[in-house]
């Protein structure tokens, strides 16, 4: 093993036990409560078209049950029909602003996956020797799959004419009164086909006079509260008086908001309209809800129990070892208690084994502690080799820390980056962890902490149950080969 292992911290001092909370924390947690008490906003109380389109999905599968069910049986019509709407883009899945909704763009996925699933199942039932079966399966999908795209050419036809009577708009403000923001402004304030009816605009100065565009509602700094106050269910993000980089922070400020974010991209013109909005030939790209926004976080805790829970009985051996060892080189004591910061701020008591010996009561704050006097042979050792982290373990199993995430830092240090390295707080959107993503980059001991914070926020606006094996493997291969 070596410090890969668990993104070792630049040698953090043992004795450093109840250190102030940092006053980052406490505005941290205090704006969590804030947004989470928030009243709902409008796209939870409108008919959007996520609501339009999931309707008519359930309802043309469960006619097509009816419809097919005597001839292929029932359990086979409704395993199929559960395959459709499992696989059906742009359905169920929550609110999702779409400016021109179309069913040729909804066929080839629809069709593409649902043929994916259909031929899974249809393997699975071979394998088990049940042919008869499969081609029931086959039927009704493909039966299921053209009854729930007629559907949609009537649940579109049903929301155009809902947008043109004013039923069913999002609300959105537009970031940015620059020409392309004027524009977009002007476009869905015209046509409501587009689905979305703009309430103002956000910037840091005054619209120029005489466009005939919607209010400035306020400044960027206050771009959370007017989210609220107006119930705004769509954040598009133009070109305005600040640049990319400072717009960073406002629009993180909305992850736990119920409001969707699109964004203008630099070089529109030549952006893939595939995967964007368009909006009067402006192209309009969806961001990524945030990580703990996604039910998959959830997935994510009950594997990262079940590996914590097994890697403690299977290295019981190694932390029973270790645990002598640490005892005949220091003395009573052998797990050291330390406070650090978890997500959302809250502070929580991490576990290591002890690796300097103890001097009383002492209070060090000291960032590195590699040429301490008090660090014996054992000591160097596991800490060279990170198996002073493993009761860590245990952190994980109480759901204070994952297996894959930014690595906790004391108190004291995180009020200390989070006034002087830009966007350090905000890498407490997601659970602290063992090892991550800064880790796998060689970000460990004394390394940049400006670029620490960088791969932690980029952890949390990419997560993904994928990202975490990759990063456990990438792990696995510096504890084994390190360079």
């Amino acid at each position: 093993m070596s410090q890969a292992l668990c993104g070792k911290d630049a040698a953090p001092a043992e004795d450093v036990v109840g250190a102030p909370r940092p006053a980052v924390t406490t505005a941290t947690t205090a704006t969590t409560a804030a947004t989470a008490t928030s009243a709902p906003t409008g796209a939870q109380r409108r008919l959007g078209q996520s609501l339009v389109t999931g309707l008519s999905d359930v309802v043309c599968a469960a006619l097509a049950v009816v419809l097919v069910g005597p001839a292929v049986g029932w359990p086979v019509a409704a395993g199929a029909a559960a395959l459709v709407l499992v696989t059906a883009p742009a359905g169920l899945d929550g609110y999702h602003w779409r400016s021109a909704p179309s069913v040729l763009d909804d066929a080839p996925g629809l069709i593409g996956r649902g043929c994916v699933a259909a031929l899974a199942a249809v393997a699975a039932l071979v394998l088990a020797d049940a042919p008869d079966e499969a081609k029931g399966v086959l039927l009704a999908a493909a039966a299921i799959a053209a009854l729930t795209l007629a559907g949609r050419v009537c649940a579109y036809t049903v929301l155009g004419r809902l947008r043109r009577r004013g039923i069913g708009l999002a609300s959105a403000i537009v970031i940015g009164c620059g020409e392309e923001g004027l524009r977009l402004g002007r476009a869905l304030r015209a046509n409501p086909d587009y689905g979305a009816r703009v309430v103002g605009f956000v910037d840091d100065g005054p619209a120029p006079a005489g466009t005939g565009a919607p209010p400035l509602l306020g400044p960027l700094d206050d771009l959370p509260d007017l989210v609220r106050r107006h119930g705004v269910d769509l954040v598009l993000v133009a070109f305005g008086r600040r640049g990319s980089a400072e717009l960073v922070e406002p629009l993180r400020a909305l992850g736990r908001l119920r409001c969707r974010i699109h964004i203008l991209p630099r070089l529109f013109e030549m952006y893939d309209v595939r995967r964007a909005e368009l909006v009067d030939g402006i192209a309009l790209v969806r961001l990524r809800r945030a990580a703990f926004r996604r039910r998959t976080l959830m997935v994510k805790r009950v594997v990262d129990t079940t590996l914590a829970a097994l890697a403690l009985v299977l290295l019981s051996p190694v932390l029973a070892v270790v645990a002598l060892a640490v005892r005949l080189e220091s003395g009573p004591g052998v797990i050291f208690k330390q406070q650090r910061v978890g997500m959302n701020g809250v502070p929580f008591t991490l576990y290591k084994f002890r690796s300097l010996r103890p001097v009383g009561d002492e209070a060090d704050t000291r960032w590195n502690i590699d040429h301490d006097s008090r660090l014996g042979p054992v000591g160097r050792f596991i800490r060279r080799t990170s198996l002073d982290e493993l009761p860590q373990l245990w952190n994980i199993v109480k759901g204070d820390m994952s297996v894959v995430g930014p690595r906790p830092e004391r108190p004291y240090f995180v009020d200390e980056f989070s006034r002087t390295v830009p966007g350090y707080a905000h890498r407490h959107r997601v659970p602290v962890g063992l090892t991550g993503y800064a880790v796998t980059h060689g970000l460990r001991g004394d390394t940049s902490i400006e670029h620490r914070a960088l791969f932690d926020n980029l952890y949390a606006e990419s997560w993904s149950l994928w990202l975490d094996v990759k990063i456990v493997l990438r792990t696995a291969r510096q504890v084994l080969w390190p360079r």
